[in-house]
């Protein structure tokens, strides 16, 4: 589904004051832009019934909540509003549909909000439809991801979709792209990842174009090798995800806005990835089975990961300075 829902037969007073606020500014660089209806239109009232605005909330993002999640509704809120210039300007996004945080206590009011497209291990989503993330309060307090984490990944969403018009794209590339947007990589994946490499279970890139395994295990590894063939593609070259949303968004073709970006085919990147993956690992499995080694390898991975984690840090103190600025 693309494009945004909303009702038919609005009063003219609030035609009118849609209009009016069809930009608001919500970060420095870009602007929100209400598409005619006031955040939440496009949500079923029924769906948003016993939930309350938070008066957090900053244009553009609206956050809805039930009462007893008011302090966590302002946490997020407080955490989209800084950050969704600059996920949306990474992306070349300049323009936002005005969008709604639902927050549902858990259970049968978050099963309900996405329908029961979610496996059970679902903690959040995003619906490009109706420019919605709904979150689920009980499973992201309890989770060991970061608050701002959750958001940033379902905003990386929305404004994907937004940007290309919602093209078609391969799953591991948006998953990978929203990973990356979200700074989330911990030791736990780099090892897992590592781990399949050895055991030779890893899935390829070309069977995650449409939705990830449902069992969490197996999703687990789905997100981890869509984000390290995001890092390989990318690299620090951020500008690249702007001209391949650009190129998708003008052809609606992601092969050609592909090609286009990198010069290669994704089966060809698929191939490249796949061997540069079992280089780095495959060498370090012969060591694994000789045990004084292992100590050693363990502790190779941990200093890689502590420079990894060290550059991540730096990047997002300087995503915070310049919040602050």
């Amino acid at each position: 589904m693309n494009g945004i829902m909303t009702p038919r037969g609005l009063p003219l007073m609030a035609a009118l004051v849609a209009c009016a606020a069809l930009f608001v500014p919500i970060g420095p660089g870009i602007a929100a832009h209400a598409g005619g209806a006031a955040a939440g239109a496009a949500v079923s009232q029924r769906l948003l019934q016993g939930y309350a605005r938070s008066d957090c909330a900053c244009g553009g993002i609206d956050v809805f909540h039930q009462p007893r999640d008011a302090n966590l509704a302002c946490e997020i809120a407080r955490i989209a509003c800084r950050h969704a210039a600059r996920i949306a300007a990474e992306i070349g996004l300049q323009r936002i549909d005005q969008i709604a945080i639902v927050i549902a206590p858990g259970g049968d009011a978050f099963a309900q909000l996405h329908a029961g497209r979610l496996p059970e291990w679902g903690e959040a989503f995003a619906d490009p439809a109706r420019m919605l993330i709904g979150i689920d309060a009980a499973r992201v307090v309890a989770s060991p991801r970061p608050l701002r984490t959750v958001v940033l990944h379902e905003l990386s969403h929305l404004f994907f979709e937004q940007r290309t018009g919602g093209a078609h794209s391969p799953a591991w590339l948006l998953e990978g792209i929203a990973m990356r947007q979200s700074g989330e990589w911990r030791l736990e994946d780099e090892w897992n990842l590592a781990l399949s490499v050895w055991r030779g279970d890893l899935p390829r890139l070309g069977d995650l174009w449409g939705a990830f395994p449902r069992p969490a295990d197996q999703a687990a590894m789905a997100y981890r090798i869509s984000h390290a063939a995001v890092e390989r593609l990318i690299g620090d070259r951020t500008e690249t995800i702007v001209t391949l949303t650009a190129f998708l968004r003008d052809s609606g073709d992601f092969e050609r806005a592909f090609l286009l970006t990198f010069g290669e085919s994704t089966e060809d990147f698929e191939a490249r990835f796949h061997a540069t993956l079992e280089r780095r690992y495959r060498r370090v499995s012969v060591l694994l089975h000789v045990s004084p080694y292992w100590l050693a390898v363990a502790a190779m991975f941990l200093v890689v990961y502590a420079i990894k984690r060290y550059r991540t840090r730096r990047k997002l103190a300087a995503w915070d300075l310049e919040d602050g600025e």
